[in-house]
């Protein structure tokens, strides 16, 4: 379905700008009274007692559905999360606008062997903001070997309407392992040139596909030689699709783009497998429907907060990405790490009702746009540059529905230090552990923080089904475990608050 949005977008953003109510100073309330332990356990049984996560993370799953950057969805979850915030308590609830250059629509995508005579139909998901075909395509497969631009002249006049493959299968972990390994540790000094920990081929895809760096040199003679696609290994077990990609610098740089698909894991191994016969030609019929919608498109981040008592202009910053892929609901991906963060301010809100108003501002955030490159975190940095000082730290929540265990603090020793005493009672928290001085590099929202100066913590967490849902049409509500997400939600109100209430802004060494 197109957007619409090109007319509706002046009156919306007017709207959406001004959803912000400026809390009253006499409403207020005197900082805590209660020893911060005695905070802890309220904080704790307010999220055990009147938790509202499962009945959010559910709407937010099957009525709102997936919610790729820039669509309709996304713009509903967005208007949503902002009457929660509000209907709970919250502050300066507004929506920030920024804008995306073009947006995307997936249509349907289909691929079948025609030769040799299996039928087979292969199961297949379009990578974001890449082109269809021009109706159905049938065409031999081909593994390109070249690795560089001479190397591909050997396939001149050889890839009409062809399907490229360009890797071999990928080696693809039993369903019964459920590890995840996403780089950790502090950060170096030159950061490694290496894909982000949750994104599944982002560089690539970016890039047009680089094998040997060829990038737009590869992009180009695929489209002049008249390659049908890209096919490149899902690299999940039992038939798991994936998708991932990203906007262009427009729509002109959208439209040459090569169409690409991630095929599942089974199926790749088997195309893979019959191209590499040399008696036999093998064929397939591929047909990719996606829509570009004209750009520029307005996104929002939606933003709310429990107002400081004592220093209501310094901040800790509590966040998830509200963005999803769709081709399921979202859910753990990161549906879980948004309903923790409402939950979040649910908590804080009620505890400041009753006369425990954090010393500084508990500023909730919402993103969009995490999963094409942390665009929406990156404009909540820009648009806050002024306030950055002021923020004493970001967390973020966003590894699906598994317990969170603590924090990785980034190399941030001096930060460790104040928080191994501060979150002492959380040992009390089933699955707490404890900081750790490493930490996911990049990969979340968090990031953006960490490299405007900011002390930004991810969540470090029990991986439970996260390999398997992550990008996958298997994220889906009924993966989400709500005894793990209320234990996330505690963790996270405990955090904010201790942050909030220390006598000082964490340091920044």
């Amino acid at each position: 379905m197109s957007l619409p949005l090109a007319a509706a977008r002046p009156a919306l953003f007017a709207a959406a700008l001004f959803v912000l109510v400026p809390a009253p100073a006499a409403d207020v309330a005197p900082a805590p009274r209660v020893a911060p332990a005695d905070l802890d356990r309220l904080a704790v049984a307010e999220v055990k007692a009147r938790s509202e996560l499962m009945k959010n993370l559910q709407y937010l799953s099957d009525v709102i559905g997936g919610r790729l950057t820039g669509s309709k969805n996304l713009e509903r979850a967005n208007n949503w999360t902002a009457d929660k915030m509000k209907a709970y308590g919250l502050e300066n609830v507004r929506l920030e606008p920024w804008e995306i250059p073009v947006g995307w629509e997936r249509g349907r995508a289909s691929m079948r062997v025609v030769e040799p005579q299996t039928k087979t139909e292969l199961l297949i998901a379009a990578a974001g903001w890449t082109p269809g075909t021009k109706g159905k395509v049938t065409g031999d497969v081909v593994v390109l070997k070249a690795r560089t631009k001479a190397e591909l002249q050997q396939y001149k006049g050889k890839l009409k309407n062809a399907v490229v493959l360009v890797s071999p299968p990928a080696n693809v972990k039993p369903i019964t392992d459920l590890s995840y390994g996403p780089p950790t540790g502090p950060p170096k000094k030159e950061e490694p040139k290496k894909d982000e920990p949750k994104k599944i081929d982002e560089q690539l895809v970016r890039a047009e596909l680089q094998p040997g760096g060829m990038g737009a040199d590869l992009t180009e003679f695929l489209k002049a030689e008249g390659a049908a696609c890209l096919c490149s290994d899902a690299g999940k077990p039992h038939g798991l699709l994936v998708t991932t990609g990203g906007w262009p610098a427009d729509r002109a740089a959208a439209e040459a783009r090569m169409p690409r698909v991630y095929m599942a894991h089974e199926h790749y191994a088997m195309l893979y497998r019959l191209a590499g016969r040399a008696d036999q030609a093998t064929r397939v019929e591929v047909e990719i429907e996606n829509t570009f919608v004209p750009g520029p498109i307005t996104v929002f981040n939606t933003v709310g907060e429990v107002v400081g008592a004592e220093k209501p202009d310094e901040f800790v910053v509590v966040g998830a990405h509200l963005d999803s892929w769709e081709l399921a609901s979202g859910t753990t991906d990161n549906g879980t790490g948004s309903c923790i963060v409402l939950e979040t301010a649910r908590a804080v809100a009620a505890l400041a009702k009753a006369g425990h108003r954090p010393k500084r501002t508990i500023r909730f955030a919402l993103y969009s746009g995490e999963e094409q490159g942390l665009h929406g975190s990156r404009k909540y940095v820009e648009r806050h540059k002024d306030e950055l000082p002021r923020h004493s730290a970001a967390l973020v929540h966003d590894t699906g529905t598994g317990k969170v265990t603590g924090f990785g603090v980034l190399g941030r020793e001096s930060c460790k230090k104040i928080l191994d005493v501060e979150l002492a009672g959380l040992k009390a928290v089933e699955g707490w552990q404890g900081l750790t001085l490493g930490g996911i590099r990049g990969g979340t929202d968090h990031w953006s923080y960490h490299t405007a100066g900011v002390p930004g913590f991810a969540c470090n967490q029990e991986i439970d089904e996260y390999r398997l849902t992550h990008h996958t049409q298997s994220d889906t509500f009924d993966k989400a475990k709500e005894p793990n997400l209320v234990q996330g939600a505690q963790v996270m109100t405990v955090t904010a608050l201790r942050i909030a209430n220390l006598p000082e802004l964490l340091p920044r060494r």
